[in-house]
């Protein structure tokens, strides 16, 4: 399957948990749109958009009610919303093919803690994309033949952090540099009955569905990983997973969300993960004119590299 329609294939899989008229609105869409889409987003009284290059536009018909925003979310998790109480307490929902409903509204709350949503307001439809070769420009940065450097991909949300990610994964394992990938979300590999629906390569082992931290001592102490490739660092908890990985002599290759090393470093988290020295690299993805550029930097006292 050629490039076109592979993303149209990927658009159609991913709009398949709208109900009729929203569905229907977005296979309206034309062809050449589609295949930039990123993300529709769905607001109740507002119409639908669809988001591309930066930018959000309206796809147009009547605005999304709450019972169509209800109902995207009853389908999305096959009608059983409470088995997928974990997810959403962290506000999405995961989908076949890797996509991902972002979720926003009213929440229940318990001791503190969000336990489930109340009221639908607004959805996120992450269309998730595969671009074969996009870390080739790139891939000398962070694997020069011999060593793989620790590797931090910053970007602001939706400038393609993780598609960058899963095609430095796939170009590492078809070099035949091992990789595991804790794929919390299921956004990296997609995997569905034992195989993963995106090209990682045959040296890769996903382990999907558990915590970073857990996933991270999982993965180093069963499947000897060269490489451990991880999505969105956030928190303390995936800052263990980090550090555990580069203190076994792991290269960590992560995403995580700034605009620039600058921003990176001005914020006590991310000088934490900074100083556990895990990564030497920093990939930056700009924006520029609705198109995507890469540049690799060095990171100030990283060392890590495997």
């Amino acid at each position: 399957m050629d490039g076109k329609n592979e993303r149209l294939r990927r658009y159609a899989q991913a709009v398949a948990c709208l109900p009729p008229r929203l569905m229907g609105l977005a296979l309206t869409v034309p062809d050449e749109e589609r295949e930039e889409t990123e993300e529709l987003r769905l607001r109740v009284g507002q119409v639908m958009r669809r988001s591309a290059g930066g930018r959000e536009f309206p796809v147009g018909g009547a605005p999304v009610t709450v019972d169509e925003a209800r109902d995207t979310l009853t389908r999305a998790a096959h009608w059983s919303v409470h088995s997928f109480s974990d997810c959403l307490r962290a506000g999405f929902l995961p989908l076949v093919g890797g996509h991902r409903l972002g979720v926003c509204g009213t929440m229940a709350v318990q001791n503190g803690q969000p336990v489930g949503v109340r009221t639908v307001s607004s959805l996120c439809l992450r269309i998730a994309r595969e671009i074969p070769g996009a870390a080739d420009g790139i891939l000398r940065a962070v694997y020069d033949g011999e060593r793989v450097r620790g590797t931090l991909i910053l970007s602001p949300p939706g400038w393609g952090k993780t598609t960058l990610l899963r095609d430095l994964i796939r170009a590492l394992s078809e070099a035949g540099v091992r990789v595991g990938v804790a794929d919390e979300r299921g956004e990296l590999a997609a995997m569905r009955e034992g195989q993963p629906q995106f090209a990682l390569g045959g040296a890769c082992d996903v382990l999907d569905g558990c915590p970073k931290a857990a996933a991270a001592l999982q993965l180093v102490r069963t499947m000897s990983p060269r490489v451990l490739a991880l999505d969105e660092v956030t928190d303390p908890t995936d800052l263990e997973a980090v550090r555990f990985a580069a203190n076994c002599g792991v290269a960590v290759l992560a995403t995580i969300h700034a605009r620039n090393a600058a921003e990176l470093s001005s914020k006590p988290f991310y000088r934490d993960l900074c100083a556990s020295r895990a990564f030497s690299c920093i990939l930056v993805i700009d924006l520029l004119d609705g198109r995507r550029a890469y540049r690799a930097l060095p990171l100030e006292g990283g060392n890590a590299d495997a």
